[in-house]
């Protein structure tokens, strides 16, 4: 019978370990590590780390796609953010930020963008320049105290994801119809927000097939729903919904109805319902 000797079964697992603990190439947490492989780096996650100001040498990270600075104080974002031309991923998300350098609209590859929660964020500035962005696809502007969002917003064309929760707006503005790629739009926890006025913007958004509007104190799923043609996924989690109207089965695109966590009972049977329809009462982790 064969059997390894402890030598070559310790080597074997001390490779093993090894291997394992090594980090993805490229990924760093620390910007002093990831200066020492500036030319291969192209993951940095500084979040959680009292920055407050970037060092000019994060600017030698030219091949630097994806870059987290969220929660680190910043006060401030440099215009040399326009060097870093490959970025793709940038997340700026819980700072101090006031505004954007106009150098950022020289990051031709962004394609998400989180500037949630900064909450002293001009708001209306930062779309001025993000509308110059041509592969911009997915924006955050969540709990950015918005109470009135900027007609320009429509300008931002190639996105596909807007996430504008926790703010406190009533309306969409009408110039939201001209973004013909927006597939997915969040607009949570905004008990400001009135449905039923924005149906009519929100059903000309012809490529909108995810739609949230959860934990926005909603009394009722409004008369008109059935505009939403384009909707595949309806997410209204969380309100204080007690009858769900017939007017739902003229949507027949729909195949997600998600209304957990509201008063409601599940229906026994609805004929005027597609068979084809999820429709979800509660969530599995409340299950």
């Amino acid at each position: 019978m064969n059997t390894k000797s402890p030598f070559i079964l310790i080597l074997f697992s001390v490779l093993c370990t090894s291997i394992i603990a090594q980090p993805d190439p490229g990924r760093y947490t620390s910007l002093e590590d990831a200066l020492q492989h500036k030319r291969t780096c192209e993951w940095l996650d500084l979040s959680k780390q009292e920055i407050r100001q970037l060092s000019d040498s994060i600017f030698l990270l030219t091949n630097l796609k994806y870059l987290d600075l969220s929660r680190t104080q910043l006060q401030e974002l440099p215009g040399r953010i326009g060097e870093l031309k490959q970025l793709r991923y940038l997340v700026l998300s819980y700072n101090q930020l006031k505004n954007l350098p106009g150098e950022i609209s020289k990051l031709h590859l962004l394609q998400s963008l989180y500037l949630d929660h900064n909450p002293e964020l001009d708001v209306a500035q930062a779309i001025g320049l993000l509308n110059e962005l041509p592969n911009l696809h997915m924006l955050s502007l969540a709990g950015d105290h918005i109470s009135t969002l900027p007609p320009d917003i429509g300008k931002l064309r190639t996105l596909e994801s807007l996430e504008l929760s926790e703010n406190e707006f009533t309306e969409l503005p009408e110039t939201m119809m001209q973004m013909k790629k927006l597939k997915v739009l969040y607009v949570n926890n905004d008990p400001y927000f009135n449905f039923k006025g924005n149906l009519s913007v929100l059903s000309k958004i012809s490529s909108l097939s995810e739609l949230h509007i959860e934990n926005d104190a909603l009394s009722e799923i409004p008369e008109g729903i059935s505009q939403l043609k384009s909707i595949e996924f309806l997410f209204l989690v969380g309100n204080n919904i007690y009858e769900l109207p017939a007017e739902i089965g003229k949507m027949k695109k729909l195949k997600l109805l998600d209304i957990s966590d509201n008063p409601l009972p599940p229906p026994l049977y609805n004929e005027t319902l597609s068979p084809q329809l999820n429709i979800r009462f509660k969530r599995k982790d409340n299950e």
